[in-house]
């Protein structure tokens, strides 16, 4: 699980090498549509990854990426926002109702 993400963050920090070389935000926006592109190849391969939660953190992550690099909202409102992120991710990232759309242990033995 660790390979694949340092496999992320590397193809994140090529990403923001790359927005270093265009100077037009519009490009940005495409280098960050790009990344989360790749991201989603990346975790698509592993079957034993949650797909749909890391790329409902990824998307996020790209979202707020885009409105800051479109000036948007401000670098310090999306340093915030993305905190805010990462909060809800560890803590808070479970259904509408609740759950954690986990089967509940009927046995005991199933722990």
């Amino acid at each position: 699980m660790n390979q694949i993400w340092l496999r992320i963050f590397m193809v994140m920090i090529g990403g923001s090498f790359a927005k270093y070389i265009f100077l037009n935000p519009f490009a940005w926006v495409g280098i960050d549509l790009a990344v989360l592109g790749i991201s989603y190849l990346i975790l698509r391969r592993y079957p034993f990854v949650d797909l749909r939660s890391s790329m409902a953190f990824l998307g996020g992550l790209t979202a707020v990426s885009i409105l800051t690099d479109l000036g948007i909202i401000s670098g310090l409102i999306g340093n915030i926002l993305i905190v805010g992120l990462l909060a809800w991710m560890m803590f808070g990232g479970k259904g509408s109702n609740g759950s954690n759309n986990r089967p509940s242990n009927r046995h005991k033995w199933h722990k």
